[in-house]
């Protein structure tokens, strides 16, 4: 058996992330071997005795899994793949991740009236090997609405990257303060897979399919009257900051791969136009709390811009809410041309 614990330590040693279960099997290891030489074991035995540490460590991943919803499980090697946590490099990198973190507080915010602002992110964690990839991220907030009370937040969200039509899409699943790790009750597993899954047929379809063209002045103009389009004023601006968080998901979809876009922050909105399917009944503003509507977007870099020379963005960000509290969804379209004399 001596023999049989070296090689396995070796095994280890070629996985050092993997967690050390072997105290016991060393010990026992010794107490035979202090009685008698034990007979010689083949690599069939070997074998089998790392399938069942294998085993072992499944079991553990999915008991992790399974008391978190995803969102503390440790480092797991997955040769087929499976959620494996990563580091924030710093609180902009990924940049990514700093966008769905703001999103999953946003979509919190728009269904319970809170105003949760992001301060850190703790970790997050992707599911390697499938594909949509999803992220399932936790990070700390306060509500500046309620004396900027901080509270521990959990947010997962799956990116639908759609290149055959152009534009980029994500939606959340869950949305909440952090539940707590532990078993979960008998129909907690079946209320969290309903909670996660859209109900699609509640979005209409004037908000689904690919994105509408870019409005000309002429559209804007005889759209307007019809009620379904609203400019935004100034004062829309300062009272709904998210929409800045709508103009950085478009500059990181026209820049993905980007490594320094943060630098180039914040972002100047020079015109937002926003349309729904209702017509203009209620006072034209309202548009901005609708479920579902297209944000007509141009903005700048205020810090210069990854071209080197000075550029105007447009970008259509579609968005759609089915009803259910931690759901949101943003498509996202993005152009760039040379910015105007203004």
């Amino acid at each position: 058996m001596a023999e049989m614990s070296c090689q396995i330590s070796s095994y280890e040693d070629e996985q050092p992330r993997r967690k050390q279960k072997l105290e016991t099997t060393s010990c026992s290891a010794s107490a035979v071997s202090a009685k008698s030489d034990p007979a010689p074991e083949d690599d069939d035995d070997l074998l089998s005795e790392l399938d069942e540490l294998a085993s072992d460590e499944e079991e553990e991943y999915q008991r992790q899994v399974d008391e978190s919803d995803g969102f503390d499980v440790d480092y797991f090697p997955h040769p087929h793949g499976g959620l494996v946590p990563n580091k924030m490099k710093n609180e902009y990198s990924p940049f990514y991740t700093y966008l769905y973190s703001k999103l999953g507080l946003h979509c919190y915010n728009l269904h319970k009236g809170t105003n949760l602002e992001l301060t850190r992110i703790h970790k997050y964690i992707t599911n390697k090997g499938y594909y949509p990839p999803a992220y399932y991220i936790t990070l700390d907030a306060v509500d500046t609405r309620n004396n900027n009370t901080p509270c521990t937040f959990q947010t997962c969200l799956v990116e639908y990257p759609t290149p055959e039509w152009g534009y980029f899409s994500v939606k959340t699943e869950l949305s909440r303060l952090k539940v707590p790790n532990g078993p979960r009750a008998a129909t907690s597993d079946d209320d969290v897979c309903i909670e996660r899954q859209w109900r699609d047929e509640a979005i209409d379809d004037f908000y689904k399919g690919k994105m509408p063209n870019w409005l000309t002045k002429d559209e804007l103009a005889a759209a307007t009257d019809k009620g379904q389009y609203y400019e935004l004023q100034e004062s829309d601006l300062l009272g709904n900051e998210w929409l800045l968080l709508y103009a950085e998901f478009a500059f990181h979809v026209w820049w993905r791969g980007h490594g320094g876009l943060p630098s180039f922050l914040p972002l100047k909105i020079k015109k937002v136009i926003v349309q729904t399917l209702e017509s203009g009944e209620d006072p034209p503003h309202l548009k901005l709390k609708s479920y579902n509507a297209i944000f007509y977007i141009s903005f700048r870099a205020s810090n210069g811009d990854p071209s080197g020379i000075t550029v105007d963005y447009h970008a259509m960000i579609r968005k759609t809410m089915d009803g259910k509290p931690g759901h949101i969804g943003l498509e996202v379209q993005c152009w760039a041309c040379k910015a105007s004399s203004e």
